[in-house]
């Protein structure tokens, strides 16, 4: 006989039938809700972010005399 079959006539469980049950279903319960405040926080943050278009290198402003790399011309 060989080990599986040993380990399912004692009333074990076989390898290919084990499932994750409650605990694996409580770690992507936990996953999903970490996940979901997650993104709510970074939403409301997204929302309080400020920038106006025009104050760019393109658009003439105090920065526009700069190079591409940094340096001043």
């Amino acid at each position: 006989m060989n080990a599986a079959a040993l380990q399912a006539a004692s009333g074990g469980v076989l390898a290919d039938t084990v499932t994750p049950g409650v605990l694996g279903f409580v770690v992507i319960a936990a996953i999903a809700a970490a996940l979901y405040f997650l993104m709510k926080s970074m939403r409301k943050r997204m929302g309080n972010v400020n920038f106006d278009e025009g104050t760019g290198p393109a658009s003439g402003g105090e920065n526009a005399e700069q190079e591409p790399n940094g340096s001043k011309a």
